[in-house]
Order: C-alpha cells, then structure tokens, then sequence
C-alpha cells in the first residue's frame, strides 16, 4: 500500500466517527482504537516519526502534499495561510497541557486544530476526552442542518496528539461578522479493545476555552451548469444546483447514488472530497474556485470554463 493509500484509509475510518451535533459529545468508542493502529502503521511505512507538525497551515500542506506528491504553489499556501486563523491559548491540569493551536474556517465550517501533551503518550492506543461541548454564540448556522465531531490529525515532532474539532453545515454561511467559539473538554483517556472502552483515565479534569473565530479570506463561490454522472457502478445520476466553494461542493440528486469526487486545479494538482453530508462533500483541502479547471464525479469528468 502507497503512502497516499494510507492515509486515504485514515480519512475513511475518521469520517465514520463523526457525530451528529448534540448539546453534548461523548467519545466515539467503536473506531478510536482502529484509527490509533493505523495511525501508528502509517507512520511505520511512511518512514517517518510524525504525520506532520505545527499548526492547521502545516497539516494542511501535509495533506496536499500527500496527495499530489510535490508541495503546494505559492498561491495554494496564501489561500490556505488566508483562511487560517492562529488561536494559542492552553491550559494545563495535573501535567497534562491541552493547546488550541490554529483554526482553519470556511463557507461551509471550520477546523479547530487542538495539541494535547506533557506525557509520553503510546502511539498504538487511542487518547481522546470522555466529553466534550461546542457552543458558537452567535450560532451563524442557527436553523441548518450540521454536524459537530473531531478527528484524530497526528503526532507532532514530541509526540504530542493532534487532534481536529469541528463543525460543518450543509449551506454556506457568508458573514462579516466574528462569532465565539466555547470548546469544552473533560477527561482525557485511554480507549482501546475491540468496542474502545476506556483503558485508563489519564487525567481528570475539564479544559476550556473561549475565543472568535472570524470569516476571511474565503474565496466567492461558482455555481456550475446541472450535468450528468456516471459512479463507480456504472449507475447514471443527474446532478442540479451545482455550487462550487473553496471547501467543497453541493448539489441536487435526483435519485440515491454515491460517487467519489475530485478537484482538478490549474497546474495540474488534484485534491479528493473525502468527507460529506447530505449533498455536501469537503475538500480535504481548501481550493480557489476560480483555479479549479475540471471535476472528476465518479467516472465522469466534468470541465469548468474560465470565469
């Protein structure tokens, strides 16, 4: 398996624990410990002791880079460094030092990039908090359909865990206006066995955090013409209301099918949607529409026009 099959695996595994939104967030227990192992063999055939280190602009180079085999443009750097926001602030209980490093916010959600450290952690077990609360005030998405979860992002250079929250919507939000983020932890703790069932508290206690998240530098959306596609099962469906935005796509089915989507930029570089809602897919990383030159929806290749 290639590096990039890897950690495409990885991104499967991690949509599966994402969690609908609910006024409280309990760990997801029945995938934590698979992710953890093939988080750690990942690390082994890649040759490397790290997935990447830093903040949300570094995981997100990373990930390009992975996917494209040679590092981003200039451009792509800007608009990544454009619509990331460095946050800092940490506190610590009981040794165990959990960090809110950077965040990354589009039209269609946001990515908290949080560093939990000050032990020695095993690799090959899952760590995560037994609780944990997100409250956005004002609430841009009041009235949407979103979800709310985390993901397991890596170690870093001291082999720190790296974890993702986040909260997507299934309609854009356009907004000039900051709103504060309350992100609430409690309890750190080790999960593993075949359910994940905690192993070991590592430290009790609740870590919380307040702080705006503001929208800029995101780039106008492009809506594209209806069109047809073919899956990977040869079935036909026809696609409407097509809209193309900096951190994914939306669209009408006219009936149920899935298929893989894909962003072919300018120069030539290629960046997958691997998770979604609805009719909503994400881009693993953020594009310029206007860079984006083709589509590919399944076995079908959709070209854009210039704009």
């Amino acid at each position: 398996m290639k590096n990039d099959d890897i950690l495409y695996a990885l991104t499967d595994i991690r949509e599966d624990f994402l969690e609908e939104a609910a006024p409280v967030q309990r760990r997801p227990l029945s995938r934590w410990l698979t992710v953890a192992v093939a988080a750690s063999l990942a690390l082994l055939l890649m040759g490397a002791g790290i997935l990447f280190g830093g903040s949300v602009q570094d995981w997100m180079a990373h990930r390009w880079a992975v996917e494209n085999t040679r590092p981003m443009s200039e451009g792509q750097a800007a608009l990544v460094d454009s619509m990331s926001q460095e946050i800092g602030l940490c506190q610590t209980i009981g040794g165990i030092t959990v960090d809110v490093d950077s965040a990354l916010f589009g039209d269609r959600g946001f990515r908290i990039l949080v560093r939990v450290r000050g032990r020695q952690f095993d690799q090959t077990q899952g760590v995560c908090f037994d609780r944990w609360t997100m409250e956005l005030q004002p609430d841009p998405t009041e009235g949407m359909g979103q979800r709310r979860g985390w993901e397991f992002a890596g170690f870093d250079g001291d082999g720190s865990w790296l974890l993702f929250f986040c909260c997507d919507w299934d309609a854009a939000v356009r907004t000039e206006e900051p709103f504060t983020v309350r992100l609430s932890m409690t309890d750190l703790v080790f999960t593993g066995g075949p359910i994940g069932e905690v192993t070991e508290v590592v430290q009790e206690g609740t870590w919380e955090f307040e702080f705006p998240l503001e929208v800029t530098g995101v780039p106008d959306p492009i809506r594209l013409l209806d069109c047809t596609v073919k899956t990977e099962k040869g079935e036909e469906l026809e696609l409407k209301n097509l809209v193309l935005y900096s951190t994914g796509i939306s669209y009408e089915k006219t009936r149920e099918g899935d298929f893989e989507v894909t962003a072919i930029l300018a120069d030539g570089s290629a960046i997958a949607a691997t998770q979604g809602m609805g009719d909503s897919r994400w881009w693993d990383v953020p594009v310029d529409p206007a860079q984006v030159t083709a589509l590919r929806l399944g076995e079908t290749t959709i070209q854009i026009p210039a704009f």
